[in-house]
């Protein structure tokens, strides 16, 4: 049975968006309405970020809604990598 590419969230490319901009977690965490160690969970993979959250999240970062796939990656099976 042939499994499909698997799109990943990159929560390290988010965390590193968010220190480039020298924006605190508490700051987001605000933005969210959550505390900033609510937020830091997220942005750890210890809590889910729902989609809606994840657009406040970059109106808060200032990224524009067509650069949100900047935060997806593809595992793609090695058998179906390129050699």
């Amino acid at each position: 049975m042939k499994r499909d590419n698997v799109q990943n969230f990159n929560l390290q490319k988010l965390k590193y968006e968010r220190l480039s901009r020298n924006i605190s977690a508490k700051e987001v965490g605000e933005a969210l309405g959550i505390t900033g160690n609510a937020y830091y969970k997220k942005e750890a993979g210890m809590s889910n970020i729902s989609v809606e959250e994840f657009a406040v999240i970059l109106d808060r970062l200032g990224i524009p809604t067509n650069k949100a796939g900047i935060f997806f990656t593809f595992d793609v099976p090695n058998r179906e990598q390129a050699m």
